[in-house]
């Protein structure tokens, strides 16, 4: 061993003359910044400079790791200069080989080299170079003359290339999407993604389709304080006038902007009210003038009748008070205009969280709500609403039994714009009621599994009643004594994991004793990768199925499955319009891994309401460390709104995508078949 400034060098060999330190066979060099073994070396003490001979493997501060058949370093500078050269940090997700390069703090300079994110190895993909400049700090490379080589064959050549190297957030090209159809001909869309700070980013998506025209989307994303995010964006797309005239069009530009913005602690900062209070602000508008705004952006949009709903939420809380404003505006994406389409703003709430006294014996609590109504053409509404609760709470029997006993005051106050002359401008409706409650919470260990049971009996009687509110849009108060049964059960195995649940809910009319409606749900967990759930209710007073809900999910080593079904009928529509609207769809999905590398993918999407596929695919997957690529088949249908009304647009085709990490990938989509078809009255 022997000692210098700066450096301890190990050797089987060592000797020193003048400035010049020798040492061969078995080397180690440790300084601050480096570990170093070799077969020979050469120590200058005064010029700082290391010479490295043989089989030289250098680690410096924990993350770079290099191997040279030489290597030359300044132990000041940090600057080096290799032969026969491999490059490797754990900050890159890439590799670098090299026959001459040099080095310093700031950058990686290399001729004749080669990268890679594969095994180095016969690596799977890889990219020659002739020079080439990696920038440490930003984690960027720049290659010129750049070769891309599958194996060993030469597939294409670019004069540059530049690519990032690690993962992090930089601005820059994302996957470019290619698509080729009757409808659009060819549609190319660039994603250009710019993030000059941590607190925002911005990404810009112009698109060209050669058949229709040209558009931009954009998003900017941001975060301006610590309890706050949010998104703007906006897009527009102008149709060439050939095919505006060709579709009978309503517009000739899609437009659309929207923006979500979320924030706690709006004002309790700014007026320190104390840390008792709770704060919450939401933003969620949207602004379009038809449906193709969302289906040029790409968004997942099955619902035919579904709203573009703009929403505004706050509220402020303390342990006893709730106090909140809201406000709802609909666009109706399936009509030519919204002039019947009913809005909700502003609707302000006030509640009093439950409160009790003599030992919560009694306990009450108050609800205070106004909510306006209004469209251009038809019927609106101021609407006021106060709900006082006053319960009486008693345990019986050593807290076998619990009986609840409450006494409830309604009143609705409504004012109406636009009303016809049948409706009275002004309406009211005041009544009281009571409701009885007995209930018992159990539990029992078994032998195999634990159990947990709730039962509880409910009478509710109306009491007193005067006025009565004629819109169909204001929801009052039910206004049928019943009877109701409610049980809720648990089942836990020996190692406490939930087995089953079970609920049901039985409601009776008490004054003819018939039944109003049948609730019931069962869920199954048969591990913690396999579950199976279903929730159905039934109407009495409709004679049918309002509800039903079903969910299969199986999460195993090789499979994963996921199956749902949701039916509904739209009670409100029915009381209103006396017609039974239904919603009804049917989804799965199934992803299969047939070994570490495929996977089988598989969708699809019905609406049985309609008897329509809304979306399908099959195809599979190709994944390896460094690159992937995926082949499917789809199918889906996207509304078109028209000045004719509303058309489904159904498009089938292949969707490839393929991706080198972390250079990025491209996908294509091509399109093979096309059709167009009114959508009527459902």
């Amino acid at each position: 061993m022997l000692r210098a400034e700066e450096v301890d060098i190990y050797a089987n060999d060592i000797n020193k003359k003048d400035e010049l330190i020798r040492a061969n066979s078995d080397v180690l060099v440790f300084s601050n910044s480096y570990f170093i073994s070799a077969n020979e070396a050469i120590y200058n003490e005064n010029s700082k400079d290391l010479e490295l001979f043989g089989d030289v493997n250098i680690l410096r501060n924990d993350k770079d790791r290099s191997n040279s058949c030489y290597a030359k370093l300044n132990l000041n500078t940090n600057e080096s200069y290799f032969k026969n050269f491999f490059f490797a940090n754990s900050d890159m997700e890439v590799w670098l080989k090299s026959e001459e390069s040099s080095m310093n703090d700031d950058f990686f300079r290399g001729k004749n080299s080669l990268v890679s994110s594969c095994n180095v190895e016969n690596p799977d993909w890889s990219i020659g170079f002739s020079e080439g400049e990696f920038d440490r700090d930003d984690k960027y490379l720049h290659l010129y003359h750049a070769k891309f080589y599958v194996k060993d064959v030469p597939i294409f050549y670019t004069p540059y290339l530049g690519f990032s190297a690690d993962t992090s957030r930089r601005s820059g090209l994302l996957i470019p999407i290619f698509e080729i159809n009757q409808d659009d001909g060819l549609h190319y869309e660039q994603p250009i993604y710019i993030a000059l700070q941590d607190e925002w980013d911005l990404q810009l998506n112009p698109q060209l389709r050669t058949s229709r025209g040209f558009g931009m989307y954009s998003t900017l994303r941001f975060m301006d304080s610590q309890y706050s995010s949010g998104e703007f964006s906006f897009g527009a797309f102008l149709e060439n006038k050939y095919y505006y005239l060709k579709e009978n069009l309503k517009n000739r530009s899609h437009k659309g902007l929207e923006f979500k913005y979320h924030r706690d602690n709006l004002f309790i900062d700014w007026f320190d009210l104390g840390s008792s209070l709770q704060e919450g602000m939401w933003l969620d508008l949207i602004y379009l003038n038809d449906v193709d705004y969302l289906n040029l952006g790409r968004r997942d949009y099955r619902d035919l009748t579904s709203l573009a709903t703009s929403t505004f939420s706050y509220f402020l809380a303390d342990e006893n008070n709730y106090y909140a404003s809201y406000a709802n505006y609909y666009i109706d994406t399936s009509l030519i205009s919204n002039s019947t389409t009913l809005q909700e703003y502003p609707s302000f709430q006030y509640h009093r969280f439950l409160n009790g006294f003599f030992d919560n014996t009694f306990q009450y609590s108050f609800d205070a709500d106004f909510n306006r109504y209004y469209r251009d053409v038809g019927v609106g509404a101021s609407l006021m609403n106060f709900n006082l609760p006053l319960i009486y709470h008693q345990k019986l029997f050593d807290d076998l039994l619990n009986f609840e006993f409450s006494e409830e005051l309604d009143l609705v106050l409504a004012d109406y714009t636009n009303a016809p002359a049948t409706l009275k401008k002004q309406e009211y409706l005041l009544r009281n009621a009571h409701n009885f409650s007995l209930y018992t919470e159990l539990s029992k260990p078994y032998s195999d599994f634990y159990h947990t049971l709730y039962i509880g009996f409910d009478y509710f009687l109306l009491g007193a009643r005067s006025g009565a509110i004629n819109v169909d849009f204001i929801q009052v108060p039910v206004d049928v004594s019943s009877f109701n049964t409610k049980m809720v059960q648990y089942f836990y195995n020996q190692k406490g994991e939930k087995k089953i649940k079970h609920r049901l809910n039985i409601s009776y009319n008490s004054e003819t004793f018939s039944p109003l409606a049948f609730n019931n749900m069962l869920a199954y967990f048969f591990n913690e990768n396999i579950s199976i759930s279903n929730e159905v209710e039934y109407s009495y007073e409709q004679d049918r199925f309002t509800k039903s809900l079903t969910y299969l999910d199986l999460n195993l080593k090789d499979l994963r499955f996921a199956f749902s079904h949701a039916y509904k009928y739209d009670t409100q529509q029915i009381n209103t319009t006396n017609i039974f609207p239904k919603y009804s769809f049917i989804g799965a999905r199934a992803d299969y891994n047939i070994n570490s590398n495929y996977k089988l993918i598989s969708s699809i999407f019905f609406d049985t309401q309609r008897a329509n596929i809304n979306s399908w695919e099959l195809g599979y997957s190709f994944q390896r460390k460094c690159w992937n690529y995926s082949l499917t088949y789809r199918e889906r249908i996207d509304p078109q709104l028209t000045s004719g009304g509303i058309k489904a647009n159904s498009k089938s085709g292949i969707y490839f995508t393929f991706n080198l990490y972390p250079i990025g990938g491209v996908a294509y989509d091509f399109a093979v078949q096309e059709n167009e078809s009114m959508v009527g009255t459902l």
